[in-house]
């Protein structure tokens, strides 16, 4: 309840940003109000992002997903954007923020990857799918200030955080995501191989318990206000018997003790004492089921179960929670071998035993009489010499056994490569009598997602984004013949920048209706056949030419000249003010992957909306332009009587072909 109304109050008096703090606000005081008084570590601590004081920031070791804690922020910074048709613009507005995440209390190797609610933000080859300039600090006693933060708050009020790792996202930009700021999860590493539970006992515990190598363990995290808390899940779970040497908690050593019947039934006065004492619970005071819960890393670190239970048996069912990760295989093993170790331990032996067997220690194991299984001591006491041990049955690690993660929804890491932008300009039936162009969008690689674009109008600049859908922008592979406006046996070869997406053919009905028209050059042209020559190539055919008044552009083709299907979802329509007939537009994309943007102008010479002026950003400035129309003599434009004659042309050329009856 309290997530919800600071969530509502924190949006209504800081917007967004205040609106995220708010949430994470409520959400520590609904788990103060509503989560048990004490605990140990749950696993769903390490997946939600909080920005609380207080809150534990964990020590990790090996390798985890944790989410952190926000331990600095900017407000949002809002941009905006105006694009579409002259007395009907269209503004959007994006936001973007910087922060500083806290991730470890102790040094860190590396970030690999990091999710965004959800999904993927940063992948395996360390790319960004959305804008954002990322520094990493490992959490060394050396680290040095952030720039950014430091500006903002001031040299001598910002710390360098010596000894928390921490992530700095810097003008992230947050239109994928609601414009709000995401929960971000993070993938780290702490060492160079996977860590032993003795190695991170030892470490956690600052030297107090003796490092006793055992169980690899892929990640583990650390965290509550107690070391005993902190460690507690872990030796639990894995059955670690510590004892205390004076000065250091340390397993038992050494071999098993053989215990003779002689050794049995002492007594400290001349009372007979019995040789052995044997207790055993009830059934039903052992679990019928064990369940335990754990971070797989098959899963991508998320949560995992593994179950083991008694078969039949009938009675209660328990659950742990483990915040280490484990491949399933090992999780299997471990919840079956505490499963067999609580019900072994419903027996207890309890002996009596002479005064040479005064150094023995708890997890020390005895062979006793008459007894095929070994015995380990759980605790031992000292009356009048006589040495009083209680023993359970001893249990030893058993091999991995195996077990399959099972599967997650997909998350597609795909790496995109730099933008390839063109300008075209936008067809009449799409936007008639505004002068507007058109901007095309695509990458090399499959997946897409919306990238910011810079475009320069006359010295004036402003940011736009792509649109939603990658284009199918490629260029021209063969020269365009000059031709009629419809000629069957035209054809061009065209190469899509992306390969794997495809072109079709379509029938005469759909042609009549508009479908498959594309730019090539500076020509508006539509395709009757798209036959697939591999790698992305298609050889088109059937063609109706000079479309959109651009029938003097017809001639003058070459290869290499820009290529773009027109579809209005996979264009952004970018509205040109009078002020710009005559001058140049160029576009460049911006953001993080600015390094990797293109840049190119397009010339407008036209006193009336641009027809079929285009280029190709490929890192090469390309310029075509368009004439203007002069008029006509005889009332209307010299446009209008080409086009009165390519009618003429086209019914004649149907006639001929019999698609239409004379």
């Amino acid at each position: 309840m309290a997530t919800l109304v600071f969530s509502t109050i924190g949006t209504a008096l800081g917007g967004p940003l205040g609106g995220a703090i708010g949430a994470l606000i409520g959400q520590s005081i609904d788990q103060e109000l509503l989560g048990p008084s004490t605990r140990g570590p749950r696993l769903g601590d390490l997946s939600v992002q909080t920005s609380a004081y207080g809150t534990q920031i964990p020590r990790v070791y090996g390798s985890m997903r944790v989410a952190g804690s926000v331990i600095w922020a900017t407000d949002l910074t809002e941009s905006s954007a105006t694009t579409g048709a002259k007395g009907q613009p269209d503004t959007t507005y994006s936001y973007s923020v910087s922060l500083a995440v806290a991730l470890s209390s102790r040094p860190l190797r590396s970030i690999k990857r990091i999710w965004a609610d959800g999904k993927l933000l940063r992948g395996e080859e360390g790319d960004f799918k959305v804008s954002t300039t990322f520094r990493f600090y490992d959490g060394s006693e050396d680290q040095s200030l952030d720039p950014l933060v430091a500006s903002i708050e001031g040299i001598a009020n910002t710390p360098a955080y010596r000894g928390l790792a921490l992530a700095i996202f810097e003008t992230l930009e947050l239109a994928d995501y609601g414009n709000r700021i995401p929960f971000l999860t993070f993938e780290v590493s702490a060492d160079d191989e996977p860590p032993t539970a003795g190695q991170i006992l030892s470490d956690a515990a600052a030297g107090a318990i003796a490092d006793i190598g055992g169980q690899t363990v892929v990640g583990y995290a650390a965290y509550l206000a107690s070391t005993t808390a902190a460690l507690d899940p872990l030796v639990n779970s894995l059955a670690i018997h510590l004892f205390d040497d004076g000065l250091q908690l340390r397993p038992a050593v050494g071999p098993a003790i053989l215990i003779s019947d002689l050794d049995l039934g002492n007594s400290g006065d001349d009372r007979a004492a019995p040789r052995i004492e044997r207790e055993q619970a009830p059934a039903l005071d052992a679990p019928a089921a064990l369940r335990l819960a754990y971070y797989d890393p098959g899963l991508d670190y998320q949560s995992g179960e593994a179950r083991a239970s008694s078969g039949e048996q009938f009675g209660k069912e328990e659950r742990t929670e483990l915040p280490a990760v484990l491949d399933a295989g090992v999780a299997k093993s471990l919840v079956q071998e505490a499963l067999a170790r609580r019900w072994a331990e419903r027996d207890k032996l309890t002996v009596r035993l002479p005064p040479r067997l005064l150094g023995l220690e708890p997890g020390i194991e005895l062979e006793v009489p008459d007894s095929t299984v070994p015995w380990v001591v759980s605790t031992c006491t000292i009356d009048s010499f006589v040495v009083i041990a209680e023993l359970r049955p001893a249990r030893h690690a058993v091999d991995p056994l195996a077990a399959a993660s099972g599967r997650i929804v997909a998350n597609p890491d795909i790496v995109e490569g730099a933008a390839v932008l063109a300008l075209v300009e936008t067809p009449a039936s799409l936007s008639p009598n505004v002068a507007s162009l058109m901007l095309a969008a695509s990458t090399t690689t499959p997946g897409w997602r919306g990238r910011a674009v810079e475009i320069s109008i006359g010295g004036h600049t402003s940011v736009v984004r792509t649109a939603a859908r990658k284009s199918r922008l490629g260029h021209a592979a063969s020269d365009l013949p000059a031709g009629q406006p419809y000629d069957i046996t035209d054809t061009v070869d065209v190469e899509l920048v992306d390969a794997s997406q495809w072109l079709t053919s379509c029938d005469d009905d759909a042609l009549a209706a508009g479908a498959n028209m594309a730019f090539v050059g500076r020509e508006v042209l539509q395709f009757g056949d798209a036959i697939p020559l591999g790698l992305g190539r298609f050889r088109l055919g059937r063609l109706l030419r000079g479309r959109e008044g651009t029938e003097a552009s017809m001639t003058g083709h070459s290869a290499g000249e820009v290529f773009v299907l027109i579809e209005a979802d996979a264009l952004r329509v970018i509205q040109l003010p009078s002020s710009a007939i005559g001058t140049e537009v160029s576009a460049n994309t911006v953001g993080a992957n600015a390094a990797d943007g293109v840049h190119a102008t397009i010339g407008n010479e036209a006193s009336r909306p641009l027809r079929g002026s285009a280029v190709v950003l490929d890192g090469n400035q390309v310029v075509g332009t368009r004439r203007p129309a002069i008029a006509s003599p005889v009332g209307g434009t010299t446009a209008d009587s080409e086009a009165r004659a390519v009618i003429e042309q086209l019914l004649s050329a149907m006639r001929q072909h019999g698609l239409i009856e004379t």
